[in-house]
């Protein structure tokens, strides 16, 4: 059944309308001004339809109008005015108030009743947006718990441990979304050696953090036939095989077009030797602890997971105690500041990391983050934000190794400056 709230003070028109109404095959309820009305509106949710005088006592129809137009009102109303006016004036007005049709007394019965007809099209379109919107909705938020619940399961694949013999780390992980497409860790390869990375999925939201997490999970396989970073000997295996291995399990196809950056390392907790690959990843920081100075380092390697051809290059570099290396994300980089006229760059990035070095390590990447968000005047990121801190303290029997490795540092190494 379709209900009208009929509102009129002259008890003979109030009458003929409810009549005419019924007779059309509507439930016609009545009232005798806008403030009687708006009580019957509360005390009935399921009429959505009024036709209403514009002049009567107490509350007249222009102000009904208002009133069940206005935001607070607890569902949507169609409403016609009805007058005994026929000048464009007064049409006007009743629109300005928020009427959706116009009708003079005295209209004939047979369009009456097809713009009440019409009006109730209305409504019901407008009702089942409203029931899909709601539908939406709560899709939607089955969709961002979800997601919270990824982001929280992805943000358990970062590591706990900051602290090995001969290395401190610290790092800084913040996705722009509920869910991005960066992930870094480290890992103990063997008493000697200590595995650490960093890579960044193309894109944003499920398709890049999934591929992200399936990455992390290739890396995290340390022992057996399904390692990529040693092989059945136990061997370990070179930060360029163990890209070109990513490479060749995460190609891209037809139907996914995902690439990462990425770069690889194996640090010698002994020596201080770095042997590391850059494939398409912003280069590393390296912080020389005597000199108190920083520079760029990396490769012109291609991203993983794009081109089938690709033979990735890696370079070694010889660390001295308490030097640092920095690996990060693009995000941070290519952060802009507040009339996005500047990029933050790679450079002020390494002048940054050189101003900070006073700092213990376990604070320095908080503080570097920090000083970005200053210098884009905003807490937030366009871009998913990683930044990790790798210091070799040195070892203390050094002294047992003969093969002096210096002689590897900074031949094989590019620099970008």
């Amino acid at each position: 059944m379709e209900y009208i709230l009929v509102v009129d003070d002259d008890p003979v028109s109030l009458l003929f309308m409810s009549s005419l109404l019924k007779r059309c095959g509507y439930q016609a309820i009545s009232a005798k001004n806008g403030l009687e009305a708006m009580i019957i509106l509360q005390d009935n949710p399921q009429i959505q339809f009024v036709l209403s005088d514009w002049i009567m006592p107490e509350m007249d129809g222009i102000e009904l109008c208002k009133r069940l137009k206005e935001i607070a009102f607890d569902r949507y109303i169609f409403f016609v005015l009805l007058s005994g006016k026929n000048d464009q004036h007064s049409i006007i007005n009743g629109i300005n108030a928020g009427a959706d049709d116009f009708i003079v007394k005295g209209t004939d019965a047979k369009e009456l009743e097809a713009r009440v007809k019409a009006g109730f099209r209305t409504l019901e379109l407008h009702n089942k947006i409203i029931e899909k919107n709601q539908e939406l909705d709560s899709a939607y938020a089955t969709i961002r718990k979800d997601l919270d619940s990824a982001g929280d399961l992805i943000r358990q694949l970062l590591p706990t441990q900051t602290n090995f013999i001969g290395v401190e780390l610290n790092y800084i992980s913040i996705p722009s979304a509920q869910i991005g497409g960066d992930m870094l860790g480290y890992m103990q390869l063997d008493p000697d050696h200590l595995a650490f990375y960093l890579f960044d999925v193309a894109g944003h939201g499920v398709s890049s953090a999934l591929m992200s997490f399936s990455v992390q999970q290739s890396l995290s396989v340390i022992d057996g036939p399904s390692s990529i970073v040693k092989d059945t000997q136990n061997r370990i295996i070179p930060p360029e095989e163990v890209i070109n291995k990513l490479n060749k399990l995460y190609i891209s196809d037809d139907k996914i077009q995902l690439y990462f950056t990425m770069i690889y390392a194996v640090l010698n907790v002994k020596t201080g030797v770095i042997h590391y690959c850059s494939a398409g990843h912003p280069p590393l920081v390296w912080l020389h602890n005597v000199t108190k100075k920083a520079e760029l380092i990396g490769h012109e390697n291609f991203v993983v997971g794009a081109f089938d051809f690709v033979d990735y290059q890696s370079s070694q570099i010889q660390l001295e105690p308490n030097d640092k290396i920095w690996l990060y994300s693009d995000g941070i980089t290519e952060a802009e500041n507040k009339p996005k006229t500047k990029q933050f760059t790679e450079n002020g990035l390494r002048k940054a990391i050189m101003d900070i070095h006073n700092h213990p390590t376990h604070l320095q990447t908080e503080l570097l983050v920090n000083r970005v968000r200053t210098w884009q005047e905003s807490n937030l990121f366009d871009d998913d934000v990683s930044v990790l801190a790798v210091e070799w303290k040195g070892y203390s029997k050094q002294e047992d190794h003969s093969c002096n490795t210096k002689l590897t540092t900074k031949v094989n190494a590019q620099f970008f400056r």
